[in-house]
Formats: structure tokens, sequence, C-alpha cells
């Protein structure tokens, strides 16, 4: 029997919420979050992290959070490092 050369393809499902610009729902210990993931713009604006109080440029990957709940807006949203966001519960901000 000749041999298959051809690539066994695994369709693994499709994880879209690591997928950049797609929004989300988060639950953590201070409520519900609404998170979006940014691969950085680069339009030379600085932020703050709330995480860890230092500058977040935004040409860099990071995270734009804001509260779920309520009729907030641009106002409410911060911008975390990944790690930062990552490490939220254990930091209690």
């Amino acid at each position: 029997m000749p041999r298959s050369n051809r690539r066994r393809v695994d369709h693994a499902p499709l994880a879209l919420g690591r997928l950049a610009g797609m929004e989300r729902r988060e639950q953590h210990w201070d409520g519900a979050w609404t998170v979006r993931r940014v691969r950085g713009a680069g339009q030379g604006r600085v932020y703050r992290c709330p995480g860890c109080n230092q500058e977040l440029s935004d040409d860099l990957p990071h995270v734009v959070a804001w509260p779920a709940e309520g009729m907030r807006g641009l106002p409410d949203r911060r911008h975390w490092h990944t790690s930062c966001w990552a490490a939220k519960d254990r930091r209690r901000v």
C-alpha cells in the first residue's frame, strides 16, 4: 500500500476569547467586567496600568476593561498590562 504524505489536520476549536478586539465578559471578585484584548496601535498614547501603577504604551498588546454593569462609558475604561489583568484576583486592586 502506498504511503500517504498528507498531513493530518487536527480541527481544534477556535478560542475566540483570545483573539484581539473580541469583547468578552469576565467575573472577578469585584464584579463583572467587559474585557477586550488590544494588539497595540502605536499612536503615541500612554496609559497608567491600575494593576502595577506603571506606564503602559499603546504600542504594546494589552487589555482594556470596564465594568459590565450600569451605564458606564469611556471614562470607566482602564488599560491593563496583560499580566497585571491575569493577576487581578490575586492582587485585589
